[in-house]
C-alpha cells in the first residue's frame, strides 16, 4: 500500500472571493483530482482559505508548488505535513468548508505560524470528514 502525503495551509484571498468564484474553485479541483490521486478539502472563511490535500507526495508537492504562485492566494504558509498509511479523504476529490467562525484561527495561523499547533489541530478537526453528515459541500 503506497504511503499518503498529507499537507495543510492556509492562505490568504489576495482579492474578495464571492460564491461563485468559489464554486469554480471546487468545480476544477473535483475534475481534476481524481485523475491524479488528490483528495481532500478546502475551506473559505471569507477572506482566507485553509486547505488539507492528501495523495502520493510527489503529486501533493507539485500541487502545493503551483498554490504558491498561484495569483489568487497571498501569504501561503504550510502549516502541517505527515505520512499516512491510509487516506483521510478517501471519498473527497475535495470537500468544501465555508465558515466565517475560522476567520481569527486563520488570520492567527497567517500571523503566527510557529506558535500554532493547538490552532492547526482544531481547524483541521473542523475539516475532517463526518460519517453521520458525509462530505461538506
Amino acid at each position: 500500500m503506497p504511503v499518503i502525503c498529507q499537507t495543510f495551509y492556509v492562505s490568504r484571498a489576495r482579492a474578495p472571493f464571492d460564491e461563485s468564484a468559489v464554486r469554480a474553485i471546487l468545480e476544477s479541483a473535483r475534475r481534476h483530482n481524481p485523475p491524479t490521486g488528490i483528495s481532500g478539502c478546502l475551506l473559505f472563511s471569507g477572506r482566507c482559505f485553509a486547505q488539507v490535500l492528501e495523495g502520493e507526495r510527489a503529486v501533493v508537492d507539485s500541487l502545493a508548488a503551483r498554490i504558491v504562485t498561484d495569483r489568487r492566494h497571498h501569504a501561503v504558509r504550510f502549516l502541517h505535513r505527515a505520512s499516512r498509511s491510509e487516506r483521510e479523504y478517501a471519498d473527497w476529490p475535495m470537500g468544501y468548508l465555508h465558515d466565517v467562525s475560522l476567520e481569527d484561527d486563520l488570520e492567527t495561523l497567517l500571523l503566527i505560524p510557529d506558535r500554532s499547533p493547538v490552532v492547526v489541530a482544531d481547524v483541521m478537526e473542523r475539516m475532517r470528514p463526518d460519517p453521520v453528515m458525509g462530505a461538506l459541500r
